[in-house]
């Protein structure tokens, strides 16, 4: 069988060890598909798709998608938070992924410079040149910024803001790792990144500090589901039962470790606890999406 998924390499690596240790009779392709065109792809070859698997993809993708999967009706949808469940029972969470303000310390010490402590301080002109954020218009995680702000100001006031930031912007990033590495490489001293790529940098001696402002943490669910007709072959429920509980508690415990199952909650080293997470109501709506982006000027 073949899975589509859009995670990171690692992430697929311990899932394909893990699913071919589990199921050593299954010949198992788990093949990387970058999350636009993922969608993309299995718009265009619908129930033709080689794929029977689609796996974390980003919520607003799943959703233009989500009549090409097969319904889930008949597994357990209880075992996750209610919060990232879709309506219709056609994906499930795979991963809740956030997003939060990473800082250098040494970059900010080298410059005689404070933290910043809420978004109008990143708009201060001490912070010029130092501040990096991915481009809404190409990454995921630019747009969760940008839709955390939109509903937690109104849109006037929240695109207002962005004009500001924009002056001390070094660079908008064409992906959502782009600040981190940025971070890492020296070039900026203030990232609006994802939290797990920040800490994972920290659990490696990198000298970041991930922080959260009083709007809370951008989030996004990333979703699976079965593409529609391969539901009725045994091999592949096994698989998906497998992804949607034993595959997310490992992904959890590796790596994102934000919740999605209700009675899994894991721990990483420095990844922060109890995040209190934005108010990200009509993320997943590809009309907004869009409405918004055209709106966006850099």
């Amino acid at each position: 069988m073949v899975i589509y998924s859009c995670a990171e390499g690692v992430r697929n690596e311990s899932l394909l060890t893990a699913l071919r240790s589990r199921f050593p009779s299954y010949d198992i392709r788990l093949r990387y598909v970058p999350t636009g065109n993922c969608a993309a792809k299995l718009k265009m070859e619908g129930s033709r798709s080689e794929a029977d698997i689609v796996l974390d993809l980003e919520g607003g993708y799943i959703e233009q998608i989500s009549d090409q999967l097969e319904d889930l009706s008949g597994f357990d949808s209880s075992r996750y938070c209610s919060d990232l469940l879709d309506p219709d029972g056609r994906y499930f969470p795979f991963a809740r992924e956030s997003a939060c303000i990473a800082v250098s310390r040494e970059g900010l010490a080298r410059r005689g410079l404070d933290a910043p402590d809420s978004y109008e301080s990143l708009t201060d002109s001490k912070y010029r040149g130092l501040v990096c954020m991915p481009n809404p218009r190409s990454s995921g995680t630019g747009y969760n910024f940008l839709k955390s702000l939109v509903n937690a100001w109104g849109e006037d006031e929240a695109f207002a803001y962005f004009d500001r930031l924009a002056e001390n912007v070094y660079q908008f990033t064409s992906s959502g790792s782009g600040p981190v590495n940025a971070l890492v490489q020296g070039e900026a001293a203030i990232g609006l990144g994802m939290t797990f790529q920040a800490v994972s940098e920290i659990n490696q001696g990198v000298d970041l500090e991930v922080m959260f402002f009083e709007e809370g943490a951008p989030w996004a669910v990333y979703g699976m589901g079965m593409v529609a007709g391969r539901g009725d072959r045994p091999a592949v429920r096994d698989v998906f039962e497998w992804l949607s509980t034993e595959g997310v508690r490992i992904d959890n415990a590796l790596y994102v470790p934000d919740q999605v199952l209700v009675d899994y909650k894991a721990e990483i080293d420095h990844y922060p606890r109890d995040i209190r997470y934005a108010d990200m109501t009509g993320i997943t709506d590809p009309d907004e999406k869009k409405r918004l982006l055209e709106k966006w000027k850099y």
